[in-house]
């Protein structure tokens, strides 16, 4: 076992995890594409730290399995320089940004695994998870403007937010919202609760329906944005992608790609394999939603 597994030993003990987890960043770390600290952050015993590389490290092996060709001209001693991962894809560039959301505001009791034989029911905190997406987005967005604003990001490249939200739940993470869609879709469109009408004498006159919902209200009170894949100032951005997954044991990576109608460089179609990818189109007056596919 490598120096990585020698310290996951401690935090995964049991040989499934622990292997595949040194398997996965050791294959990372041989690509010369890892940041060079890698293995020092993995053993201070930060979660953020250990979750964020596992993340990278699977989004390397998905991307390669895609066979995809890297970029390695942004990776250099100091670290890295640009985003996560540059592939390219018919002469441009396809920068990735990946991250892992902190448990920030999630309720301590969400966070907290039953005791063995102990059956718990709790509630799933739908709009602090999605906080921490639109948080995760807000900052990445932010991280390719400035990458643009030095050269790093060029007019025609694309560019793609990667959000694993594994921390945000010790139980199955959990992937759709109160929309009944993935909190990825719910993170850049205004998709809202479903509501049931309800007449004064308890009868259901009509059948239920989605509602909108331009914002989520922190509890400082503060209003946050949910539509921001319909506005401009995330047009940097031509996609989102999300998923749940803590692992790849099965040898797959199941994720949610969403399409930036507003984009300034938009991302083809079906080139990263999604298990379930939208596109909203411009009808009139108005964006439809679609679902391309779901594997």
């Amino acid at each position: 076992m490598s120096k990585i597994g020698d310290l996951l030993e401690q935090r995964f003990p049991g040989p499934p995890l622990t292997t595949h987890y040194d398997d996965l960043l050791s294959e990372y770390q041989r690509s010369g594409l890892a940041p060079p600290n890698m293995v020092p952050q993995v053993s201070s015993g930060d979660d953020g730290s250990l979750w964020a590389h596992i993340w990278e490290a699977m989004l390397y092996r998905y991307l390669t399995n895609l066979g995809f060709v890297f970029r390695r001209d942004r990776v250099k001693k100091s670290g890295q320089d640009g985003p996560d991962f540059g592939v390219m894809h018919d002469g441009r560039t396809i920068w990735i940004e990946a991250i892992v959301p902190a448990p920030e505001g999630i309720p301590p009791d969400y966070l907290r695994s039953p005791k063995p034989g102990q059956i718990a029911f709790r509630s799933v905190p739908h709009q602090e998870i999605l906080l921490r997406w639109t948080g995760a987005l807000r900052y990445k967005c932010q991280r390719l403007q400035s990458y643009r604003a030095k050269g790093i990001i060029e007019k025609q490249d694309c560019t793609v937010v990667a959000i694993n939200d594994c921390r945000l739940s010790d139980y199955r993470p959990i992937e759709t919202g109160v929309s009944g869609f993935p909190f990825a879709v719910e993170a850049v469109f205004p998709v809202g609760p479903i509501a049931v009408p309800i007449s004064l004498d308890g009868q259901q006159p009509g059948e239920a329906i989605r509602t909108t919902r331009y914002t989520i209200r922190k509890q400082n009170r503060v209003d946050v944005p949910t539509a921001n894949f319909l506005d401009e100032g995330y047009a940097g951005v031509s996609a989102l992608m999300g998923s749940t997954q803590r692992d790849m044991l099965d040898g797959k990576l199941r994720m949610t790609l969403v399409h930036n109608p507003l984009a300034r460089m938009s991302l083809p179609i079906e080139i990263l394999d999604a298990s379930k990818e939208y596109v909203a189109d411009h009808e009139g007056d108005e964006y439809f939603l679609h679902e391309l596919h779901q594997r």
